[in-house]
């Protein structure tokens, strides 16, 4: 390995140890630095774009720091377009800023890249949950759990969607069908 990039892998390290500190300005500063020498380092774009987003207390789609984020992300992609993390970073993003549609059809594109990704199943289960769209909601639910059991517990709101979309009924009503019914009166 040539040994600028070992500099610059030097450099992304300290980096993200700084994020994982919570220190972010002084993270933001040292990628910034670090792309300026490197500006092709996949990992430092990818890492640069979540550090702007994580700094903003509320995002806002058109804060600089937003924009620039979705710009280092897309760049990033396009540097190595068969790795699904900066397509999935985008998504979160897109998510969180309510863009769900467009989030969703992202997702879509890590899932082309990579059929499994499950933490991309979850959350596209959630939105189509948001969207009360409860089947849709629930099939990629089961598929999320299938690949991952481990993530039952974040799935505490599908019970909820199989029965406002009639795939189950409510317990309640359930329990009311059970109790005898009153002799007539008379």
């Amino acid at each position: 390995m040539p040994i600028f990039q070992q500099n610059a892998d030097k450099r992304y390290k300290q980096a993200a140890r700084k994020l994982a500190e919570g220190q972010i300005e002084e993270a933001i500063e040292q990628l910034d630095s670090l792309l300026e020498d490197e500006p092709n380092h996949h990992n430092a774009l990818v890492t640069l774009a979540i550090s702007l987003l994580e700094v903003q207390e509320n995002l806002d789609k058109c804060d600089q720091r937003t924009v620039r984020a979705f710009e280092l992300l897309d760049m990033a992609a396009e540097l190595n377009p068969e790795d699904p993390v900066p397509i999935f970073n985008k998504a979160v993003c897109l998510r969180k800023l309510g863009l769900l549609d467009d989030a969703l059809a992202t997702f879509e594109e890590v899932l082309s890249l990579e059929e499994r990704h499950t933490l991309s199943i979850l959350h596209m289960a959630e939105i189509n949950y948001e969207l009360q769209r409860w089947e849709k909601a629930v099939d990629l639910a089961r598929l999320a759990l299938i690949r991952d059991p481990g993530i039952e517990d974040a799935l505490f709101w599908v019970k909820d969607a199989m029965i406002k979309g009639g795939i189950i009924e409510d317990d309640l009503n359930l329990a009311k069908d059970k109790l005898p019914s009153r002799p007539p009166s008379g």
